[in-house]
C-alpha cells in the first residue's frame, strides 16, 4: 500500500494517463486498480492474471492463445496474430488508435530476462509510465521536474543515447552524454526535494525507487561503466 500511495503522489506531476495496460508480468494487487477509473487493456495472458485478482479487463488483445479462463461478456476480444509484433506492441497500437494513450503500464517486469529486456526496449519508445513495485519508470526526452523525498534512490539509463543535465542529485550530470551500453547514472540519490532533468539530445529512462533503499551504507554509485 505504501508503494501505491507514493506512486499516486508522483503521478499527478507527470501528466494525464488514459488507460491501464497490463502485461503478463508482476501485476499489483486488486487495491491498486481501485484507485483508477480507466479502461483496462490486457495483453494476451495478462487477462488470466487479472482474472485471478477478480478484475475483468475491458479489452484483451494479442494472439489470445494463452488465455486459460472464460472471457467475460464485457470484454472486447481482439485477435491479432501478426508475429512481426509482440502482444505488448499490439496493445500499445490499440491504445494509440483508440485515444487511450498514454497508458500506465503494469507487469513490464517478471518472468524471463529476454522478455523483460524486450518489454523495456518497447517501453523506451513510448510516453507511458510503468509501475513495477518498488519502482516507477518513465521516459524523459526534454524537461521534467519532480518533488521527491530526500535521499530517494534513482537511476538514469540512455535509450540508447542521451545528453543529460540534472539538478538536485548527489552526483549531478552536467551536459553528460550517457550511452547504453556504456556510461549511465545508476543508484544516484536526491539531495533536494525538487529535482530536475533536462535531456538536450536523445532520451533516457528514469527509474525511481518508491521505497527507502540502503546500499553500501547508502553511499551509492554515481556513474558506472
Amino acid at each position: 500500500m505504501k508503494n501505491e500511495q507514493k506512486f499516486l503522489s508522483i503521478l499527478p506531476l507527470l501528466g494525464a494517463y488514459r488507460s491501464l495496460l497490463c502485461l503478463k508480468g508482476a501485476l499489483p494487487g486488486r487495491t491498486f486498480f481501485s484507485h483508477f477509473d480507466l479502461p483496462i487493456i490486457a495483453a494476451d495472458g495478462a487477462y488470466n492474471l487479472l482474472w485471478e485478482r477478480g478484475i475483468v479487463a475491458d479489452v484483451v488483445i494479442g494472439d489470445c492463445d494463452s488465455i486459460r479462463v472464460p472471457i467475460a461478456s464485457k470484454t472486447r476480444k481482439i485477435v491479432a496474430e501478426d508475429q512481426d509484433f509482440s502482444d505488448f506492441q499490439k496493445a500499445l497500437k490499440f491504445a494509440r488508435e483508440n485515444h487511450l494513450s498514454p497508458p500506465i503500464i503494469l507487469g513490464i517486469n517478471g518472468g524471463y530476462i529476454d522478455h523483460i529486456l524486450s518489454n523495456i526496449a518497447i517501453f523506451a519508445q513510448t510516453d507511458a509510465v510503468a509501475y513495477m513495485p518498488p519502482n516507477v519508470a518513465m521516459v524523459v526526452r526534454d524537461r521534467l521536474a519532480l518533488r521527491l523525498p530526500l535521499a530517494t534512490k534513482l537511476s538514469l539509463f540512455a535509450v540508447p543515447f542521451g545528453r543529460v543535465t540534472t539538478r538536485g542529485l548527489r552526483w549531478e550530470l552536467d551536459d553528460r552524454e550517457l550511452h547504453f551500453p556504456g556510461d549511465n547514472s545508476c543508484f544516484n540519490r536526491t539531495v533536494a526535494e525538487q529535482v530536475a532533468f533536462e535531456v538536450a539530445e536523445g532520451a533516457v529512462v528514469l527509474v525511481i525507487y518508491l521505497e527507502n533503499i540502503a546500499d553500501m551504507g547508502s553511499a551509492g554509485i554515481g556513474i558506472i561503466y
